[in-house]
C-alpha cells in the first residue's frame, strides 16, 4: 500500500560562508509506519579529503549524539507516538544550523518504505562504498519484505508488519507476525554485523529485547490487531551475522533463552527464512479454507 513519506539529507557544512558542504547521512521518516531512522556514513576519508581541517574524531562522537535523537531503541530516540507525527522531521531537523545541517525536507510516495530508504541512501551518501558492505537491521527486514511481497496473493491477509505491542510502561514494535497453529508468531530481526572492536553492541542490545521479551511472556500485552488474538504467543529473532565471537555468542545465548532464535549468516538464509514463513501462513490458510 503506498503512504506519503519524508526524508532529509544530513550535511556537513565547515563554513557556511562558502556554501559547500558534503553529505554524510540521511534520515527517513514514514508516519504510517511509525518509522523513524537516521544512517550515517561509514567512510569519513572523504569528509578529511573535503575538509582538511576538520576533526573527524570529534565529529563522530557528535553524531553519535545526532543518531540517537533520530533513531528507535529501547532508551534513545523518538517513541512510537512520536514517530506517528507527520511533523516529526520539521521540529526536530530545524534546531541544526551549525556545522550539521539538513537539508530542506522531501517528500516521496512509496510502496516499499525500507527499500526506499536505502536506495535514496546509496543516492545521496553511501559514496566509495567499502567492499565488504555491512547488512543493517534495516536491510534485514527490507531483504524479507522483498520475498514476502512476491508471495503477495498467498499471504496477504495473513501477515502483519510494523506490529505494535504495549507490553505496559512503553510501546515496543516487532517487524512480522502471524498465526500458526492456534499461536501468535511474532518475529524481530536484528543485525549483529558489527567490526570486532564494536560487537559488544550486540549484547547491549540483545539484554534490551530479552527484556521486551520477558515482559510479553510473562505479563499482559495488548496489540491493536484484527488479525492477531491468540492468548498462546511464539517469539523468533531472525539474528543476522557474518561470523561468531564472544561477544555475538553471548547475545545468542541471551536471546535464546526468551525466543527461538534463527542464525542467518548469509542473505541466502534470510531468505529461505521468509520462505518459511510463507510457508506456514500458507498452510495455515489452507487448513482453515
Amino acid at each position: 500500500m503506498e503512504r506519503l513519506c519524508k526524508y532529509a539529507v544530513l550535511r556537513y557544512v565547515p563554513d557556511d560562508v562558502r556554501e559547500e558542504f558534503i553529505n554524510i547521512g540521511l534520515v527517513f521518516h514514514s508516519p504510517e509506519d511509525s518509522y523513524v531512522n537516521l544512517q550515517l556514513t561509514t567512510n569519513f576519508s572523504r569528509v578529511s579529503q573535503f575538509d582538511d581541517e576538520s576533526d573527524v574524531k570529534f565529529l563522530k562522537m557528535v553524531l553519535e549524539g545526532v543518531k540517537e535523537d533520530f533513531t528507535q531503541s529501547i532508551t534513545d530516540g523518538p517513541s512510537l507516538q512520536q514517530a506517528k507525527d507527520p511533523k516529526f522531521l520539521e521540529k526536530s531537523t530545524s534546531i541544526y544550523v551549525n556545522q550539521l545541517q539538513f537539508s530542506p525536507i522531501r517528500i516521496i510516495r512509496s510502496r516499499d518504505y525500507l527499500k526506499d530508504e536505502l536506495d535514496l541512501f546509496r543516492t545521496y551518501v553511501y559514496f566509495d562504498p567499502h567492499k565488504s558492505k555491512r547488512i543493517t537491521d534495516t536491510e534485514v527486514k527490507s531483504i524479507m519484505s522483498r520475498v514476502f511481497r512476491k508471495h503477495e496473493k498467498n499471504i496477504s491477509g495473513n501477515l502483519e508488519r510494523n506490529v505494535e505491542v504495549d507490553i505496559g510502561i512503553e510501546d515496543i514494535k516487532l517487524d512480522f507476525a502471524f498465526k500458526k497453529d492456534h499461536k501468535a508468531k511474532f518475529i524481530k530481526t536484528l543485525s549483529f554485523d558489527y567490526a570486532l572492536r564494536n560487537s559488544k553492541k550486540a549484547t547491549q542490545l540483545a539484554k534490551e529485547w530479552a527484556w521486551n521479551y520477558e515482559k510479553m511472556l510473562k505479563d499482559k500485552y495488548k496489540i491493536n490487531s484484527n488479525l492477531i488474538n491468540e492468548d498462546e504467543i511464539d517469539i523468533v529473532t531472525l539474528i543476522y551475522f557474518k561470523s561468531e565471537n564472544k561477544n555475538i555468542k553471548a547475545a545468542l545465548d541471551i536471546l535464546s533463552e526468551v525466543s527461538h532464535i534463527v542464525e542467518a549468516t548469509n542473505e541466502d538464509k534470510i531468505i529461505a527464512f521468509a520462505d518459511e514463513i510463507i510457508g506456514d501462513i500458507s498452510t495455515t490458510v489452507i487448513n482453515h479454507s
